[in-house]
């Protein structure tokens, strides 16, 4: 085989499917924290919206967690909507935070969906994210999902800055009494590593801890001094893992580990 060719292979083996139903998701970069606060949740689903519109981008289901995104899209732009979406909110983030790193790590993941049943299964575990990652009880219970929207009347909390295609989720479950049974019986296949820390003490009250520690101060402006005080005060006070903490601060995990060890 000549060169042209393997090149042509190559590019057909790990091209992307851009038209279809998908689910997208993606996680901040070494898995470090994304979203502090509701400003920064708002923002994401205010771009997500602009874009959306831009690349006539349907969205079906999301869930905004803290450190990842999970999304059920229908599009003919796949990379594109991301592509675009990814670099404005990045270019906001940096400016607001006074950040200058990569926030997501490259690429994303998609996956796309070709029957009802992988449809109702993709659904039901971006809905479920807060509940198997020990946020809450049930879904309805999180803030920054779609599910409030779905058989409901009234706009949800979430449609004030993202317009949420409600047809798929409504055709599949057919009315709330029958999503919320689904909802509640629903076993994801991937299980939380048994061996994972990263969730001792849930995510969102450490965060809340830190936002509540930082008193309105700029994470990014804090001196390594003042950065290693939060550093105890998080795991002492609260009980968050190492991983946690380095996510949370954008701090290396070995160095967050060595720094608290030290101090034993």
């Amino acid at each position: 085989m000549n060169t042209s060719a393997k090149k042509k292979r190559s590019t057909q083996k790990y091209s992307r499917e851009q038209s279809g139903i998908f689910h997208v998701y993606f996680r901040g970069n070494g898995r470090q924290n994304v979203f502090y606060n509701d400003r920064d949740y708002i923002k994401f689903l205010e771009i997500c919206n602009e874009v959306s519109q831009l690349y006539q981008t349907k969205i079906c289901a999301i869930v905004l967690m803290n450190n990842h995104v999970h999304m059920n899209i229908v599009t003919n732009s796949l990379t594109e909507f991301i592509r675009v979406l990814l670099i404005r909110f990045v270019r906001w983030y940096n400016h607001d935070k006074g950040w200058s790193e990569q926030i997501f790590k490259s690429p994303f993941g998609s996956s796309l969906l070709i029957t009802k049943g992988l449809i109702k299964e993709n659904l039901s575990y971006i809905l479920c994210n807060p509940v198997t990652d020990k946020i809450c009880q049930h879904p309805w219970e999180y803030k920054w999902s779609s599910y409030l929207c779905y058989f409901e009347k009234k706009p949800c909390f979430l449609s004030k800055y993202l317009e949420i295609d409600k047809t798929m989720v409504e055709s599949i479950f057919n009315n709330k009494i029958s999503l919320n049974q689904y909802v509640s019986e629903y076993v994801p296949d991937k299980e939380i590593p048994k061996d994972s820390n990263w969730h001792r003490t849930p995510d969102y009250i450490v965060i809340n801890h830190l936002n509540n520690l930082l008193n309105g101060r700029n994470l990014y402006t804090l001196t390594r001094l003042e950065l290693q005080e939060i550093m105890i005060r998080l795991k002492t006070d609260k009980d968050a893992s190492f991983r946690q903490i380095a996510g949370l601060l954008h701090e290396s995990y070995a160095e967050v580990r060595r720094f608290l060890l030290s101090r034993r």
